[in-house]
């Protein structure tokens, strides 16, 4: 009974559904790491203030260093955004880019399969300040990585 039970775990193992790797990604699809999450000190923001509030984007990046995120550059935002924030990533960026989002309650997620540019995160009328790194924790533990955006296919 234990040679069975060890040939259904091998075959259960090898044609499990939910395990991903490049070769089992679909033509055309782009690849997306989800691991390892990156830590703060390894990824490189832009924040951009949506609002007509002064001073924004600079109070949010001093939070976001004191948590030890990496700010390239902060200014005002092309047009104005009246939610919390907004977190454009690309391919490149997945897992640092869900794990910035940790950090803004009532945030969203812009994923965008062309972008090629820093994470950048837009302010918006909402924003009130940066969740705190536990805060933060409990959020991704909560929402986690999630499912591979359209047009992706994970890899680790």
């Amino acid at each position: 009974m234990a040679l069975v039970a060890g040939l259904i775990t091998v075959w259960a193992i090898r044609n499990d559904s939910q395990t991903s790797t490049s070769d089992e990604c679909p033509p055309g699809a782009v690849e997306i790491k989800t691991s390892p999450i990156p830590k703060p000190g390894d990824i490189e923001l832009v924040v951009l203030n949506g609002t007509d509030q002064d001073g924004l984007a600079e109070q949010a990046a001093s939070q976001l260093e004191d948590r030890g995120f990496v700010v390239t550059e902060t200014g005002d935002a092309d047009e104005p955004y009246d939610g919390t924030a907004l977190v454009y990533f690309g391919p490149d960026q997945y897992a640092a880019g869900i794990h910035a989002h940790a950090y803004f309650y009532q945030g969203h997620e812009e994923f965008d399969l062309d972008w090629d540019k820093p994470i950048t995160i837009v302010l918006g009328s909402e924003f009130r300040e940066v969740r705190s790194a536990s805060d933060a924790r409990q959020s991704f533990a909560q929402g986690g990585i999630g499912e591979a955006p359209e047009g992706t296919c994970t890899v680790e």
